[in-house]
Parts: structure tokens; sequence; C-alpha cells
């Protein structure tokens, strides 16, 4: 039988869940209960009120989460993260005709640099020309809307040329262009997830040797091109062993043009630097302005000019039947079309059988090491330079990870390579007067120019002087420069820089890396967790009592301070005719205390017994320096403390902290009379 309540209401509206109307059934009993005055009312039974009063209860709970949620949107989605995010709209506004003119003059110097830079960065990956050239205005467009370091130039660099190269040779161009995609979406994952700090665990010995090691691979990969040689084999000791095997067939004409080149890059490379030589300080002629502006000029577009003079000169060559140089070839000219990532390739296996790879074939291939190394390096090149131009001012990590992962993903899109920031090109934009970020318009603008122009006149370039453009670009990567203040200061991290470096080397610069940042993180946990114990001796411990009983002092020569209440017990114990009688010895540990350096500290107590050789011992553990202990730490402590009790020695605790003191005398059952506060003055160490 139901139950009916009655409720004050107005008119019935179908709209509003609170003004519900129902009638009794005529056979139902009738129970009324006011539930306030009203002119009408409103008959509800009791099984319908439930189902009402859970209705409205749903009903406010979703409103209480709608207000939650608006609530935590307006306090993130705020006018400052929106300018975080899109950086160009804090420098659009402001944007003038000076900034322009200084923009274009930067752009045109970093153009001259980055197109012989990739073209060459492509020919290290194993890729055609063009890749390079694709790579290096995508990731630059995406870079003025979302960077926010206006030095900055991204695109190919030597190191992720290199470690593609493998990776290449296994799958070809549709290789490289996925793993531009993956490298973009795991960046982009970590920046919007600010997992930027995973970098940190690389430290810089191991960036040091990774970086060198990058360098002379490189420059080992460029010396077929320098000798005009032709034998398989891409790696450090492949190469050299192929160099030396083919000794006989080296093209003298390439090899002269390549170290010809070098040369002359070297020299062109100081050229802004020699109106600081002594020599020439006292010619006013050469101290005028413009003077300067043409040799900087010269310096900075100096891949460019040998490129173009190269050119011309195997173009004449070659119309007069004379030219005896290996020349780049054909490339394939025009502008790259917007598609998808090859996420399906065909691959022949053999004649008669063409081979199907989906995307996850490809992923599987590629091996998770390779999918996860490439963001992580291509990250540790970008924050490292935008660091360098910061100016002292705090560097967004996150959002330029996110830039670098936006890059790599629409790279993606044209056929590019993983891209990241290049030391050499930044210079050069640094260098040139860029004001903002636009300046990526024009260096793009002219390398599609480029693409769509000056392809055809590429055939003419000698293969040995892209290899001494990428030799003299490559060769300032080595460094070693960093070895002797880390001789001078920390010679152990020397381990983890060779370890690293050998590694890249001679196995792979995958495996590398990752041996050497795993194991200069286990020597710094064993090192972080061996502490120090130094060992002095008491002289002295005194007890005076004044005339008030609160006022106990302990005494450490000459120097007292007062003893609390609770701790004067302790302080007579230790200072009672057969305690004065014992010898003093004082431990003072230089860390906290984990489980792997616990032992250390049990073996320097016994150690401190054993040369000593007395039958009572009192042993005051300095733990002024000890911030936490761990529970095996503290486990340990405590059979210390019981097995010198046994062998009639005393451990007492000085300057624990409050943290320790709770720990020790409630979970380890540590009494509190093993805690005392003594002064270090007059100690003799």
């Amino acid at each position: 039988m139901s139950q009916w309540c009655i409720r004050p209401g107005g008119p019935f509206n179908p709209e509003d869940p609170s003004a519900i109307r129902t009638e009794p059934s005529p056979h139902s009993r009738m129970e009324a209960k006011m539930y306030g005055a009203g002119s009408e009312l409103s008959i509800v039974s009791r099984s319908t009120m439930s189902t009402w009063i859970s209705d409205r209860h749903f009903v406010d709970e979703i409103h209480k989460k709608r207000r939650r949620v608006c609530k935590r949107w307006r306090k993130t989605c705020t006018r400052d993260l929106l300018y975080r995010r899109l950086p160009f709209l804090s420098w659009i506004t402001k944007y003038d005709f000076s900034k322009l003119l200084s923009d274009a003059n930067a752009g045109m110097a970093v153009s001259l640099t980055a197109i012989p830079q990739t073209i060459g960065y492509a020919a290290v990956a194993g890729l055609p020309a063009q890749i390079g050239l694709y790579s290096a205005f995508m990731g630059p467009l995406m870079y003025i809307f979302f960077g926010t370091v206006r030095e900055i130039s991204v695109g190919p660099n030597s190191v992720l040329a290199l470690m593609i190269n493998s990776y290449v040779s296994e799958g070809g161009v549709a290789y490289a262009v996925i793993l531009a995609f993956l490298t973009g979406v795991i960046q982009l994952i970590i920046g919007l997830l600010n997992l930027g700090f995973i970098v940190d665990l690389i430290s810089a010995p191991v960036i040091s040797g990774f970086c060198s090691a990058a360098a002379l691979t490189a420059i080992a990969t460029q010396m077929k091109g320098l000798l005009g040689l032709k034998f398989q084999g891409s790696n450090f000791l492949g190469v050299w062993r192929g160099v030396f095997e083919n000794l006989s067939d080296i093209n003298y004409y390439d090899a002269g043009l390549g170290f010809l080149t070098i040369f002359i890059l070297l020299i062109m490379r100081k050229l802004n630097c020699m109106m600081n030589l002594e020599v020439f300080k006292g010619q006013s002629c050469l101290q005028n302005r413009w003077i300067s502006r043409v040799l900087w000029f010269l310096s900075s577009s100096r891949n460019a000019s040998v490129l173009i003079f190269s050119c011309l000169a195997a173009y004449l060559l070659e119309i007069n039947g004379l030219n005896q140089l290996t020349l780049s070839g054909d490339i394939e000219p025009g502008l790259p079309t917007f598609k998808l990532p090859p996420f399906q390739i065909e691959r022949q296996v053999d004649d008669d059988e063409i081979q199907v790879l989906n995307f996850s074939d490809i992923c599987a291939e590629i091996g998770a090491m390779g999918i996860a190394l490439f963001p992580l390096v291509s990250i540790l090149e970008q924050v490292a330079i935008a660091k360098t131009y910061s100016h002292g001012k705090s560097t967004d990590a996150t959002q330029e990870i996110i830039t670098l992962g936006i890059g790599n993903i629409a790279g993606s899109f044209v056929g590019a390579m993983p891209i990241s920031a290049s030391f050499g090109r930044s210079a050069v934009q640094s260098s040139s007067g860029v004001r903002t970020p636009m300046v990526n318009v024009f260096s793009s603008g002219v390398i599609l120019l480029a693409l769509g122009l000056l392809m055809p006149a590429f055939y003419y370039l000698p293969k040995a002087v892209l290899a001494a453009v990428v030799i003299s670009s490559v060769m300032f990567l080595v460094e070693y420069e960093e070895i002797k203040p880390m001789w001078k200061s920390r010679r152990i991290e020397l381990l983890p820089l060779v370890i690293t470096f050998l590694s890249c080397l001679f196995v792979n610069m995958e495996f590398g890396i990752i041996l050497g940042a795993g194991f200069h993180l286990l020597l710094l946990l064993h090192l972080g967790n061996k502490p120090k114990i130094s060992v002095g001796e008491i002289q002295a411990i005194n007890v005076i009592k004044t005339s008030t009983p609160e006022s106990t002092m302990l005494v450490l020569g000459h120097a007292t301070r007062p003893i609390p209440v609770q701790q004067r017990k302790s302080v007579r114990e230790l200072v009672n005719t057969s305690a004065i009688e014992a010898k003093r010895i004082r431990l003072i540990c230089d860390r906290s205390l984990h489980f792997p350096g616990i032992e250390t500290f049990r073996s320097r107590i016994n150690e401190v017994i054993h040369d000593e050789g007395c039958e009572k011992l009192i042993i005051i553990a300095d733990l002024e320096r000890v911030l936490e202990m761990d529970y095996t730490s503290l486990k340990v402590l405590k059979c210390i403390y019981a097995d010198l009790q046994k062998r009639e020695h005393t451990l007492i605790f000085d300057k624990a902290n409050d943290v320790i003191q709770q720990h020790l005398t409630t979970a380890m059952d540590i009494p509190v009379s093993a805690f005392i506060q003594i002064t270090r003055h007059n100690s003799c160490f």
C-alpha cells in the first residue's frame, strides 16, 4: 500500500521536477502531511517522494561538479597561459619596420648557412638532398608561433642525422619520416604533461661524451665523399677500415678540393675576428664599420660561398670536358607535397614478393630504444641552446618541448627528418641582429625558393665540398676542453664521459648514451650514499650544578650550555665515576644515512673500537648533518646500539633533529637518554 504526502506547491509545471503532482489511486489509504502553509497542495506518494529526493540530489551533484569544473577551467585557462602557449601574441602587436629589416637580414644570413648544411646532413643520414631542405623550413615556420627564444634556429643537425643513418639503411626515407612523426608525438606528450625533468637524468659529462663521439663519427662518414671513395660502411670503425683498404682508389682531385675547402672555411670562419689582431688595430682604414660588416657577412655566409663557387667551377670544367670531380648528381626539384606520413609501406623482398608493413610493424622494426631516444636527444639539444641564449632569464623548457613536438609532427607531413636546434645556425642567427622569431619567415622563404629554382644547379655540387662543409661544421663539437677542468675538480666523472664516448664511437649512439647515463646514475647513487665518518677525541666533559636545580650545565672544556631537564639524567650517566674514566670518541657523519651507506657507519664504529682497544668507550655520534634516515638505517642503528651495550660501550646521539629522535625512540625503542646536545668547542680532532 503506497504512502502519500501533501506538499505545498503551485500550478503544475512539467518542466520543473520539483513541482511533481500525482493523484492517489482510489483504493489506497491516504495519509497526508503538511509541509508548510500554501494556497495549493500537491499530493505525492512516499515512493514518488523518495524518487524525487534522489533525483534532486543527483541534479545537485551535477550542478556542483559543473561549478567545480568551471572554477578549475577559469583558474587554468588564463591570459598568462594563453601567452605562454602562443608566445607570438606578446610581440606581434609591437612589430614594426625596423624589426622587419633586422629579421630579414638575419634570415638571409641563416638561410645561406642552412642550405649547404642541411644538404650535407641529409647525406650523413643517407637521405636524398631535398629531404634536408624539407626539414629546414617547416620546423622554423612552427617556431614563429610557439617558440620563445628568438636566437634559436631549428632544423636538421649532425647528431640526429647520424642517429637516423642506421634506420634509413633498413627502411629508406619512410623510416626517417615515421621517426619524425613519432618523435614529435612523444615530445608533445612530454611537454603537455610537464615531463621535461626526464632530460635532467642525463648529465653534462654524458652529453659531452655523446656529442664528441657523434662529431667524430660524422667526420668519419664524410671521409668517403672527401676522398672520392665508394665502399660499404657507415659506422666509425667500418668507414676507417674501408678508407685504409681502398687507399689506392683515392680520387686526388676530390681529396685536394676537399682539404682546400676545409682550409678556406676555417680561414673564413675567423674573418670577423681579424680586426681584433694587433697587426690590424693600427690600420685606421680597416676599422671602418662597413668593412667589419662585410667581413662578418663573408664569415657567416662561408658555406654558401664555397657552395656557389664550387658549383660554378664544376660546371665550367664539365662543359669543357675537364671535370674529374665526383658530383652530387640530380636532386629532385620542386616544393614538397603535404600528405600523411607513410604509415604503411611496401618493401621488395625478392624479385617476386613484396612485403607490406603497417604502422605497428614499422614501429617494431625501429624498436623502443630508437623511438625513445630520438625525442630525448632532440630535447636535450633544444633546451641546452635555449638556456644558452636566455640572457640570464628563466627558460620555459616546457614550451620549447611543445614547440619542438609540433615542428616534428608538421615536418612529417612534408616528408622531413627529425629536427632540433642547431648550435652553428643559432650562433649565426644571434650574431645577425635578430629581433623576433619572425626571422624564420625569411630563412624558410629562401629555402623554399632554393627548392623551387636552384635544385638543377646543385647537380654540379662536388661531393668533396659537401663533405668539407659538414666536417668544418661538426669538428668543433668535439668537447675536448671539458677534460681539463673535470680532471682538476671531479676526476671520478671522467668515467661516465669516457664510457659514453667509447660506447657511442665503437658500438652505436643509442646504446652509448643509455649506458653512460645509467652508469653515471649508479655512480652518483654509490657516492651519494657512502658517508664519510670523521673521528675525534673529546678531552673533558663535566657537569656543574648551580643553586637552581633547573640550571644543570654541561661543560666541554671552557664552553658551557644549558641542558634541558629531561636530559639531565643522561648527562649524569655520561659523567659518572665509571664514565669519566672511559675514553670519549666523537664520530661526525657528513650526510643523511640510507641503506647503501649505513654499513659504512657500522664498519667505522667497529674500526674505532678495535683501534682504541679500550674496555669501555663512549662513542658520541654527531648527527647534525644527518637530515633523514630510511627504515633500514634505523634498524641497523638499533642493532648497533644494542650490540655496544652488550660490549659495555656507550653510544650517544648528539644533535639529532626532532624527526630522527622521534623515529629512533618510537619505532626503534632507543631510549631518550641516548640523545644529548654537546657543544663542539675545545674538541680535539
